[in-house]
């Protein structure tokens, strides 16, 4: 599945993991008060957390969205699609 793609076992999990999180964070708010979408190893993992305190949401969602460009920019540049980079 993953070769005609160009993704590798790794990044297609990290990919999914990725969209998880951005799925549970456009459930909207009620309040200011929400809930990271996963653990601070797992943001950690994902390369969107530093350590300390979990960015705010918006922080959190650009970072994210940011991060999946990236992996969507490699399986192009692996992949060598003729038309225009993917963007998220």
């Amino acid at each position: 599945m993953n070769e005609g793609f160009g993704f590798g076992d790794g990044d297609a999990f990290e990919l999914t993991r990725l969209n998880r999180a951005l799925n549970m964070l456009a459930k909207p708010a009620l309040t200011d008060d929400w809930q990271a979408p996963m653990s601070r190893g797992e943001l950690l993992d994902l390369g969107v957390f530093t350590g300390g305190r979990i960015p705010p949401r918006k922080e959190l969602i650009e970072r994210l969205w940011n991060r999946k460009r990236q992996l969507l920019r490699h399986a192009a540049a692996i992949f060598d699609w003729d038309g225009p980079a993917p963007v998220a």
